[in-house]
């Protein structure tokens, strides 16, 4: 029965992670590397024997050494992820930023185009229009 806490500690962060993704918190690419942690988890609490049958054939001297090279692996492995999502997002800000300057750009030589294409009406209405007090 030690295996009760860590089956516990799977079902809460499968239930987490399904809840972020449904409530499109989390995308899906991201919940691998917990879904990873969770077999593994379930393994080892239901067969604790695999745990230093593992760690000794593999060469650590403790099973706990094993765990904390495998929790090390995998934090390195999701910080790359995240290092490729942060650069491809940046890429597209960049380009969006781009594009949206364009825009406005494009936007604002249409404006001074229709201020030059005035109706004679209009220009003689502005030319004879007041001052304003405040522009002196």
């Amino acid at each position: 029965m030690s295996y009760v806490l860590p089956v516990i500690f799977v079902v809460v962060t499968i239930v987490t992670m399904v809840l972020l993704m449904r409530r499109r918190v989390m995308k899906e690419r991201f919940t691998v590397w917990w879904a990873i942690l969770c077999v593994g988890v379930v393994i080892f609490a239901v067969f604790p024997s695999v745990l230093p049958f593992v760690a000794e054939h593999l060469g650590f001297q403790t099973p706990s050494n094993f765990v904390f090279f495998v929790a090390s692996i995998m934090l390195v492995l999701m910080s790359v992820q995240f290092s490729v999502e942060i650069s491809r997002l940046e890429e597209k800000t960049r380009t969006l930023a781009e594009q949206l300057g364009i825009l406005r750009t494009q936007m604002e030589q249409r404006s001074s185009v229709t201020t030059v294409a005035l109706t004679p009406e209009t220009v003689q209405l502005i030319d004879n229009a007041e001052p304003n007090e405040g522009s002196e």
